[in-house]
Formats: C-alpha cells, structure tokens, sequence
C-alpha cells in the first residue's frame, strides 16, 4: 500500500472511531434527557435553568444546570455530578426532605431480572451525559 492510501485509511479509521463515539455519547445524552424530562425538570426547570415549576415553592432555589462547567473554570466534573444525583454527595438543596436520592429511585424501578445497581448506574451515566450537553461556554473576548 503507498503512503498516502495508507494515511487516508489511518484517518479514515480515526473518523469512524470519532463518529462511532460521538454518536454513543448522543444516544446516552438523548436517554438523559428523557430522564431528565421525567425526573428533574419540575424543579430545574425545562433547559436546566433553575426555573421549573416547584422552584418557587423550594426554600432553596434549584441551581442552574446550565453553568456547572463555567463555575468549574469550563471543567465539567463528570463524577462530582454523578455522585450528587447518585445521591452519595449531599448538597444543600438536595437536603433529605427535598430531593429523592435518585440512585435508589433508578435501581429500584429497574426492569425485572436486571441488577439494580448497574441499571441505576446506567441512568445515572445517560442523566450526566445529558447535563455535559447543555453545559453553556464562556462567552469569547472580542476580536477572538
């Protein structure tokens, strides 16, 4: 094979993986945002602003789902969150009366013959993915 039939089929190959990964990642994010509709819209609202219909009814408003990254200097922290939804990170608004620990919600609804843990891990897994795509970005300076 020449060199440059040889480059193509490497780049080729990078461009599958790349798209097959992309493609995972979406699949995972649209299960999220399924279960994001069911489970945490009422509260964080229909884009994950903070504004959803029981907000106001909360003695803490629920933050905005939107800016994680930004307030992590663009970094999304992928186990923070899951370990908050997951139930095992407590935050101040999660409080025990507020927000069920949706670890247990998540295996305890799994199908039958499924091991709760793993299916719970699962969804979790789509719920983050879910939120890493609404992340919003800084905003660029000028002339950049």
């Amino acid at each position: 094979m020449k060199r440059g039939s040889a480059i193509l089929v490497a780049v080729w190959v990078l461009c599958a993986t790349w798209s097959s990964a992309v493609a995972e990642e979406s699949v995972s994010a649209q299960a999220g945002h399924n279960l994001y509709e069911r489970h945490c819209q009422l509260c964080h609202g229909l884009r994950g602003l903070g504004d959803g219909e029981f907000a106001p009814e909360l003695r803490v408003p629920p933050a905005d789902l939107t800016t994680i990254a930004l307030r992590r200097k663009g970094v999304f922290p992928d186990t923070e969150v899951r370990d908050i939804i997951d139930g095992r990170r407590r935050v101040r608004g999660h409080g025990p009366d507020n927000m069920p620990i949706w670890g247990n919600v998540f295996g305890r609804n799994a199908e039958a013959g499924a091991e709760n843990e793993a299916v719970a891990r699962d969804r979790i897994t789509s719920l983050v993915d879910y939120l890493k795509s609404i992340q919003k970005t800084a905003p660029q300076a000028p002339g950049k």
